[in-house]
């Protein structure tokens, strides 16, 4: 059987894997044979721990040391284990160490809920026990109602019950473990229903018992448990307790370590810190050595197992102290470990994190950057403008976008962040004049201008300080009317060296870098990216959609960097989170070669929608173009559906006309209801098929230069479930269906079957085939000559009439020298009428050597220059062994 290893080079590929109930550990297992004849060696796996029922992601863990039964169990992972090693593939697990979801099967969350911070894992969850709202001290704000805490207990959606020798209150599918020291209160209800009998008495004292249970007092509680176990089976008073009035489960609940609220208050008072905005998910104070190796056991388990080859660690911004956490993870035995990160235009990975690198949304927007079309992106944008007439820039809507997280779904952090500084700036009376009013404002301001997710004090203090200090300029610029000195407060406070020395302190800027993340998500790609729509494919995540095109050098410094300083990063296309798929993406990149078309073919289709009721304009523009990227072999009923969800969710995520918090359904209605009148328009398909036809021709040839790209680039390729093929999914959860692979199975034997003649057919044709062949070649080249892969990364310079529209690199080590020559901006190439005669120039090392062509099986001997238009498919991978120079 092939193996390969992780400890050297001998990572040929991975394949990301959206486990499901529907399709677990057993349909994976039978997919082995597929993948390794695709030439897949690593299978990245979504999160295996168990998690609340039915999730389709399995990011929402309630139990880190336990394998996910809906998945199969452990017994089926063991079983896909063994079979993966047999068949020389190795796995990558997917873990999430920032948060849990809180479920009624999550047994330390409710456990917590029970005894309050007297909870043996009080300290797993980052509570808040001291809030600024005194009846809220000592208890956790639960926001989970529908409705009104009032409303719902009036209408008898709250209701008490007996369940695995505890009481409960619950609400719907959610419940909540009631405080012990409180029993006595609720079977003192239940007396009535026992009058006159022996069980009366029994259920007085048992009462009275429970009445001496002190609040937390949990070793007195659980021996009760086993009498009220016997009472409720010889009498079962369920449907009295069932029946309780309002008023006397509100005294209840009163005296519980929780308050139930409606769900849209949580923003201004939650005090759990959540993942982002999402109050089902509740942070782990990873942090705490105890909490960690607690959290661990099953995964140190299983990275001791053959064939599980390292782990993925899910929002590594998320935790207090990321290195730390690396450095404790690495202890386990990760033999190599990739983490979810978002970096920004300038920012790198700390060099001291023992990581092989990131999971690739640097790569995919390098890729979107290098095939983008400047001038015509530029034309775009101009013409967005005048399409929406907002002139806004995106800086400015970035600020306004990360203000407005803060002030709705995020505010009770931010308070909890001003309430700290205001208590350091009190202890000095050179600070005390600051108001909370002002700390606050100034910290939003702060974290609003912040460029990137987080800074990673206390390490590398001089880069944060850089950071925080063009923030907080960006900030007092912003704000020319604001008094300037609590920026500078907040920063120096920051950056004070003696935090170590300082719990409080040191909190603090633990904290507030945890906040800026998730202000940067929410900000950024949850709210910005659905304002500002010049060219969707560009709103990406890690992407500035504003930045129009990457130059040529800057590309190649990137990929050098890379294959210096992280050669196993992972090279994503595609992910489960990812905005568009990867060829959605590659169609819609067309759009600035075809901007003039695009604004006529805008301008008809409003033409079309004259007598329809409308949405806004930027909903209309965006519509538009995914309308135009789908539209060839899509069916109506189909193209409406997908066109509707995705676009309730876009102007949901814009928060200008509705949102999540608050659906406008007036105005939901009216978009639902143009997307279907314009989809039924008798006229669509005459006045959108010309430019949807061009689109998808120009989006084929970047979808095949993306494909080699991340085959051959620095790192490692990672393949999204099902994107061996086209994909042209939308946001998740459009992007999460299940994946068709009888048919790519059955297209895999045809390819491997094929010859030149049958990838030109497919190239003209833009069949999807000729996307799997060229990942099918390509990635058999990568598993017979890994040390190439390896080797040397050195950009080739073009010359010629098209020289803009060429892109070419070398490989080289001791095992050979892979030449790569692509051509980009095929709409120019196309009026150009090809490359022609323009060129690669050559290093001398490769002139009068003989090279095979892989993806043709063409064998070729090169001169001084390499001229695309000679290569049989227009595009080329060439291998030659060692020369002797190299050996």
């Amino acid at each position: 059987a092939r193996r390969s290893s992780i400890r050297g080079f001998g990572v040929t590929a991975t394949y990301r894997i959206q486990l499901v109930p529907e399709f677990g550990f057993a349909a994976l297992q039978d997919l082995l044979p597929y993948l390794v004849d695709l030439g897949i060696s690593h299978l990245y796996l979504s999160p295996i721990t168990e998690a609340r029922s039915g999730s389709n992601h399995g990011y929402d863990v309630i139990d880190h040391n336990q394998i996910r039964a809906e998945l199969g169990g452990p017994e089926a992972f063991e079983s896909l284990r063994q079979a993966a090693v047999k068949a020389g593939l190795e796995l990558i697990l997917d873990f999430v160490p920032n948060h849990a979801g809180v479920g009624p099967h999550n047994v330390y969350w409710q456990d917590v809920l029970a005894y309050g911070p007297s909870s043996p894992y009080s300290k797993f969850f980052d509570i808040n026990w001291n809030p600024v709202k005194q009846n809220l001290r000592g208890k956790i704000l639960l926001p989970f109602l529908g409705r009104p805490y009032g409303e719902a207990l009036d209408a008898g959606e709250l209701t008490l019950a007996y369940q695995e020798e505890g009481l409960w209150v619950h609400y719907f599918d959610q419940r909540f473990a009631l405080a012990p020291h409180t029993y006595g209160l609720i079977l003192e209800q239940l007396l009535v229903n026992f009058e006159r009998s022996d069980a009366y008495w029994d259920l007085k004292d048992l009462a009275n018992t429970y009445y001496q249970v002190l609040p937390g007092e949990r070793d007195r509680a659980l021996a009760l448990a086993h009498r009220l176990a016997g009472f409720w089976a010889l009498h079962d008073p369920s449907e009295s307790l069932a029946k309780l009035p309002p008023m006397v489960i509100h005294q209840i609940l009163e005296a519980q370590f929780f308050r139930l609220a409606y769900w849209k208050v949580a923003g201004d008072e939650v005090n759990y810190r959540r993942f982002f905005d999402i109050n089902e998910l509740v942070a782990l104070r990873m942090e705490d050595p105890e909490v960690f190796f607690t959290s661990h056991r099953l995964l140190a388990n299983l990275l001791s197992r053959d064939g599980v080859a390292g782990v993925r660690i899910d929002h590594i911004d998320g935790l207090f102290a990321p290195e730390e956490y690396l450095e404790r993870l690495a202890s386990l035995g990760a033999r190599a470990i990739w983490v979810e990160k978002i970096l920004a235009a300038e920012e790198h990975l700390p060099a001291s994190w023992p990581v092989a690198g990131t999971t690739g949304y640097e790569f995919m927007n390098d890729v979107l950057g290098i095939l983008l079309d400047a001038g015509g992106a530029r034309e775009l944008a101009e013409f967005y403008q005048r399409f929406t007439a907002n002139f806004a820039p995106y800086p400015e809507i970035v600020h306004a976008s990360k203000r407005l997280a803060m002030n709705t779904t995020l505010a009770s952090e931010l308070a909890r962040l001003a309430g700290a500084l205001d208590q350091i700036s009190d202890s000095d009376y050179h600070t005390r004049d600051f108001t909370l009013k002002a700390l606050e404002e100034a910290l939003a301001e702060l974290v609003a201008a912040m460029d990137r997710y987080r800074t990673y004090l206390p390490h590398d203090p001089d880069e944060a300080a850089r950071v925080l200090r063009a923030a907080a300029a960006r900030a007092k610029a912003e704000n020319p009317a604001s008094e300037t000195s609590a920026y500078d407060f907040i920063v120096n406070t920051l950056l004070d060296p003696k935090a170590g020395q300082d719990p409080a302190l040191s909190e603090l800027i633990g904290r507030f870098q945890q906040y800026c993340a998730p202000v940067a998500a929410k900000g950024v790609e949850d709210t910005a990216f659905y304002r500002y729509v010049p060219l969707a494919a560009l709103s990406e995540v890690g992407g500035e959609p504003d930045q129009l095109g990457l130059a040529l050098e800057d590309f190649h410094s990137h990929q050098a960097k890379r294959c210096e300083n992280h050669p196993k990063n992972l090279l994503a296309t595609a992910t489960h989170d990812h905005k568009r798929g990867e060829d959605t993406r590659m169609r819609l990149l067309g759009l600035a070669e075809l901007a003039g078309p695009f604004q006529e073919t805008v301008k008809s289709l409003e033409n079309l929608a004259a007598g329809i009721s409308k949405p806004s304009n930027r909903a209309r523009y965006l519509c538009y173009q995914l309308l135009l990227a789908l539209w060839p072999g899509e069916k109506p009923e189909r193209l409406q559906d997908r066109l509707t969800a995705y676009m309730l969710k876009a102007v949901r995520e814009a928060k200008e006309f509705t949102s999540w918090l608050n659906p406008n359904q007036r105005y939901e209605r009216t978009l639902e209801t143009f997307i279907a009148q314009l989809v039924a328009h008798p006229e669509l398909a005459t006045t959108i098929a010309p430019l949807a036809q061009d689109l998808a021709r120009l989006g084929f040839k970047n979808s095949l230069t993306q494909t080699v790209l991340k085959i051959t680039s620095p790192g490692v390729p990672d393949f999204y479930q099902g994107s061996e093929l086209f994909d042209l999914s939308l946001v998740d959860p459009d992007n999460r269906q299940p994946v068709d692979y009888a048919l790519r199975q059955q297209l895999l034997t045809e390819i491997k079957e094929a010859g030149s003649e049958d990838f030109v057919a497919w190239q003209k044709n833009s069949d999807p085939r000729a996307k799997l062949f060229i990942v099918s070649r390509l990635l058999a080249c990568r598993s017979q000559h890994p040390g190439i892969f390896a080797g040397n990364y050195l950009p080739l310079t073009s010359t010629g009439p098209a020289a803009e529209a060429l892109l070419g690199y070398l490989r080289q080590s001791p095992e050979g020298t892979l030449i790569v020559a692509l051509t980009r901006f095929p709409g120019r190439l196309e009026a150009l009428g090809g490359p022609g005669d323009s060129f690669f120039e050559l290093p001398e090392l490769c002139s009068e050597v003989k090279y095979h062509e892989i993806l043709s099986q063409s064998e070729m001997i090169l001169g001084e220059n390499l001229y695309p238009a000679s290569l049989p498919f227009g595009l080329g991978v060439l291998w030659a062994g060692p020369t002797p120079e190299q050996t």
